[in-house]
């Protein structure tokens, strides 16, 4: 009964990380852009990865002569692991700063690769401090992803819904850090036994699938809301800037006063075409910057391409 639940619960995960990585792959074939292509191929990646790893670990547990030799194995380093270990770090790296419109600085690729060294090298002999100190860099590097996720969530220049999946990626990296880390001591130290000829180690951990599910339910979320595969087009004739305009409830005049805006007219000029005066333009635009979290006209600028970008 246990076996055929755990087989039911394997099976449930490869169809879930499949469909997601099908996706990703479908849509970045339907893209037309060069940023967005590489989005959905760096997701298929990351999702390609769940699969790996969960193929593995799901054969420790269900072919024990599979499970005694890779446990074996592991007490010195597993390589396949490690690469996995890589490739997630890279991929959640990679979306974090596309999210935040920046690019991986070069101390944090160093410590991609810092990790990925360390977690080769067998600076200890076998023993449940070794396989703690493994894993340990990994969660490091998940708390830090949420960490900044959440602080760049605060930069008014993203559009809010960067901002949105920046909070949400943010509170999810910081909250399964943690567990993946608590959960990963229990099981190191308290049960798993790592013997030269019989040792019995727990390969999966339960937060880290719950982690890998809440990425898959909210890349599935964005796809089936944003994608260029999933979603039909806006209505023809309806300008964009009306749909911008509604997206952050503008009245009526200052949809006139941002449109005059992002056409770059200065604050006469806009008083002038509508026959205000400049104080009261002035106070429209006040207005608008509040709606929409910003300070200046770079940031609107900049959340109009976001915009336009999404709906493209």
């Amino acid at each position: 009964m246990f076996t055929e639940a755990l087989y039911l619960y394997n099976t449930s995960l490869i169809v879930l990380y499949s469909v997601s990585l099908a996706l990703a792959l479908a849509t970045s074939l339907k893209e037309g852009k060069r940023q967005k292509k590489t989005l959905y191929l760096v997701l298929a990646l990351y999702f390609a990865f769940f699969i790996l790893d969960n193929s593995i670990i799901s054969m420790t547990e269900l072919i024990s002569h599979f499970a005694t030799n890779y446990n074996q194995l592991f007490q010195g380093t597993s390589f396949i692991k490690t690469c996995i270990f890589l490739v997630n770090n890279f991929c959640q790296l990679w979306l974090l700063n596309f999210i935040s419109k920046q690019k991986i600085a070069s101390w944090e690729r160093f410590s991609l690769f810092a990790i990925f060294i360390f977690m080769l090298l067998p600076l200890l002999p076998t023993s449940p401090l070794k396989v703690y100190l493994y894993y340990l860099p990994n969660q490091i590097l998940l708390f830090y992803i949420g960490l900044k996720a959440l602080l760049n969530s605060q930069k008014t220049a993203l559009s809010p819904l960067r901002r949105d999946y920046l909070k949400i990626i943010g509170k999810l990296a910081l909250i399964f850090s943690l567990l993946i880390l608590v959960e990963d001591s229990i099981i190191i130290f308290h049960l798993d036994q790592y013997k030269a000829f019989n040792s019995k180690i727990i390969n999966r951990n339960l937060s880290e699938d719950l982690f890998s599910i809440s990425v898959c339910i909210l890349s599935l979320n964005y796809f089936f809301r944003h994608s260029p595969l999933l979603v039909t087009k806006k209505k023809e004739g309806q300008p964009p800037s009306k749909a911008f305009f509604k997206d952050y409830q503008l009245t009526a005049r200052e949809e006139e006063v941002c449109q005059l805006l992002l056409e770059q007219k200065r604050n006469q000029e806009i008083a002038q075409d509508l026959y205000l005066s400049v104080g009261t333009v002035k106070t429209h635009v006040h207005n608008i910057y509040i709606k929409m979290n910003i300070r200046k006209r770079d940031q609107l600028f900049s959340l109009y391409q976001d915009f336009m970008d999404q709906e493209a």
